[in-house]
């Protein structure tokens, strides 16, 4: 009974001295100050990480789309070496902070290694996701801000603008607005729409009676001031001439080289100038051969 009071008494004593609260408040007043300076130092070197891949990228002299294209890069490097910095820096104040309690770092460490090795059978997943994370960084496969295509074993996953990329997953917004989240290691093909020049192809109809090569002379002359216009053109969109023709229209095929990711957009703007052209010209569209034969007895 004796042995029983002693050992309840030895825990309660170091409660009952005012050192005990002291060296207590010390500490954690210790442990504010090292979280505050994490925080500062953080701050800090994402300024510093931001800066310097700004500067780098505005010393580059290149064209237009090669800046674009670096600043893209850019963006996805900062945002990779900023979480790599915060991750280390907030490592360091942690085992700092355990040193000040008394906590062997050493030790953790050494059962982290167990335990670690431990877990990994357990989340091949999460390791596969970070490694395809990893090349998806350093291969450059896509940028931020770039449009891609992702599928998994030839099954379409998303497409859209990728807004963030991480070690383990990356996040697309669609062009209809929905945000996905996928897994980096789910992503066995990617297409990427940003990287060269797209083709806006567009087809024209065109009524069979109009004199083809003459419709195709004026296309061409006309077709010269569209990258004058409109800068996504990187070259004087082309006829290839007629790709389909039937009893009441020939098809016209137009192709005009764009700017990376720009081919969508392309093609509308050409839609639309061709078909300004068409009626400015008086160049006939044309009409079903069902509707014509029904236009003709309705006339008789």
């Amino acid at each position: 009974m004796n042995q029983l009071e002693a050992i309840l008494k030895g825990m309660v004593q170091p409660f009952l001295e005012p050192e005990t609260y002291s060296n207590l408040l010390t500490k954690l007043v210790i442990v504010l100050i090292y979280v505050v300076v994490a925080f500062i130092v953080i701050r800090i070197l994402n300024k510093v990480i931001e800066q310097f891949f700004k500067v780098n990228s505005k010393t580059a002299k290149s064209s237009k789309y090669k800046s674009s294209n670096r600043a893209k890069r850019s963006k996805t490097l900062i945002a990779l070496v900023q979480n790599v910095v915060g991750y280390i820096v907030w490592f360091i104040t942690l085992t700092t902070v355990l040193s000040k309690f008394g906590i062997s770092v050493e030790s953790i460490l050494a059962g982290a290694g167990v335990v670690g090795l431990a877990i990994g059978f357990g989340a091949q997943t999460l390791v596969k996701d970070v490694i395809a994370g990893f090349f998806i960084i350093f291969e450059n496969t896509f940028d931020i801000g770039d449009y891609v295509g992702i599928k998994n074993n030839s099954a379409p996953i998303a497409e859209g603008t990728i807004q963030s990329i991480g070690l383990r997953s990356t996040r697309i917004l669609s062009m209809t607005g929905e945000l996905c989240t996928i897994p980096n290691g789910t992503m066995s093909e990617v297409t990427n729409f940003s990287v060269t020049n797209g083709v806006a192809i567009i087809d024209i109809p065109i009524s069979i009676n109009e004199d083809l090569d003459s419709v195709e002379q004026k296309m061409e002359t006309f077709l010269k001031v569209i990258p004058e216009r409109y800068e996504l053109f990187t070259a004087v969109p082309e006829v290839w001439g007629v790709n389909e023709i039937n009893s009441y229209q020939a098809t016209m095929r137009i192709a005009g080289e764009t700017l990376p990711g720009e081919h969508f957009t392309g093609a509308r703007i050409l839609r639309r100038e061709l078909k300004a052209f068409l009626d400015e010209e008086g160049i006939e569209t044309p009409t079903p051969a069902l509707v014509q034969m029904y236009q003709q007895s309705t006339d008789q």
